[in-house]
């Protein structure tokens, strides 16, 4: 009996020895509620490959995609195939992060959370999920958004600049916070003039112009229209839409930010919109002739290529101002009145 109860207990040993340990997810928890989670290669490469709540993937053209992963597909190739190997792609430009990452990052956000009570504790999300991206599809210092994932790319990490890296997540977090609280978006995008005319599936646009559309992760709709003037006097519509400057990946031009052209194009309403471009897809705005527009949209900023993007840098502007000598700059008249009044909005979320 002994000797048999002596072979269980070595049997039981070596099968608790052999079972594999359950992976614990590395996580930052702020609060009951609130907690920031590293996310591992694998883990990661899920996440980046999926959008069920803006369906970036069912937008995304086969130019965008081609120039992030630096190849032309060949004519015959679908786009359900090209979104099929963008995605494989995808899962390769991602990797886990160091102890040295987390705990830097740890730092930051503790800070950034703090940052948003100061305004409303409804402001930070419950959930954020952070990838680490070796930035070769949109290149290096390229952040970006995607459900309530942040994409970190690993050459900041290695910077370790605390102020500029809390900056840029307070804009980050920007994104997520307007992801999923459409109301507090519809107001403040109101506040700089813009609103909202459905989703940019259902633009019409000339083939030139939609075979060059760029989407912005962070702002994947612009279906979003700006009252302007004719320095004449003529009013008319306008939406945001980045394109790019060429109608095909070049070797010789491998970063993607160097595709990237910005204008505001002009939309006429009916039954449906209708966007105006030439038949290569390029806009009919003057961009230098708009003074309208940048009335409405203040001078905080330099970074317009979607209002999503206007208010993300507002948004880290009114937190960084709740910290002490946390922002090296002054505002305008308009500025301020701006950043007030969405201030306001976001006490009451």
């Amino acid at each position: 009996m002994k000797y048999i109860l002596f072979l269980i207990s070595i049997i039981t040993i070596l099968s608790c020895k052999s079972q594999p340990k359950t992976q614990v997810t590395p996580l930052l928890q702020l609060s009951k509620e609130h907690q920031v989670i590293f996310l591992d290669s694998v883990q990661a490469g899920t996440a980046i490959t999926i959008d069920e709540k803006e369906n970036f993937f069912n937008l995304i053209n086969k130019l965008d995609m081609s120039i992030q992963m630096k190849k032309n597909f060949a004519a015959e190739t679908s786009r359900e195939d090209a979104v099929k190997e963008y995605k494989a792609f995808l899962k390769t430009d991602v990797l886990a992060f160091s102890k040295e990452d987390m705990e830097f990052i740890n730092e930051v956000f503790k800070e950034a959370y703090e940052l948003c009570n100061k305004v409303s504790t409804n402001i930070f999300p419950k959930e954020i999920k952070l990838i680490k991206s070796h930035g070769t599809h949109y290149g290096f210092g390229a952040y970006y958004t995607r459900e309530n994932c942040i994409i970190i790319p690993k050459d900041v990490l290695e910077l370790k600049n605390h102020k500029s890296f809390l900056e840029t997540m307070l804009h980050e977090i920007s994104h997520i916070y307007t992801r999923y609280n459409p109301e507090q978006r519809k107001a403040i995008y109101k506040l700089i003039g813009f609103t909202s005319i459905g989703n940019q599936s259902n633009l019409l646009m000339k083939d030139g112009l939609r075979e060059r559309v760029l989407l912005n992760p962070d702002g994947i709709n612009f279906a979003y229209t700006i009252d302007l003037k004719e320095l004449s006097g003529q009013p008319y519509s306008a939406i945001p839409v980045i394109i790019s400057n060429e109608t095909e990946f070049l070797s010789t031009k491998s970063n993607f930010f160097n595709y990237i052209f910005f204008s505001l194009y002009k939309v006429r309403m009916n039954h449906s919109a209708r966007v105006i471009s030439d038949e290569e897809g390029n806009s009919t705005v003057n961009m230098n002739n708009i003074p309208d527009f940048f009335s409405q949209i203040t001078d905080n900023t330099g970074y317009i290529i979607h209002p999503d993007e206007i208010v993300a840098d507002n948004f880290m502007y009114i937190m960084m101002r709740e910290k002490k000598d946390g922002l090296n700059r002054t505002f305008s008249e308009k500025g301020i009145e701006l950043l007030k009044n969405m201030k306001n909005i976001l006490a009451e979320s």
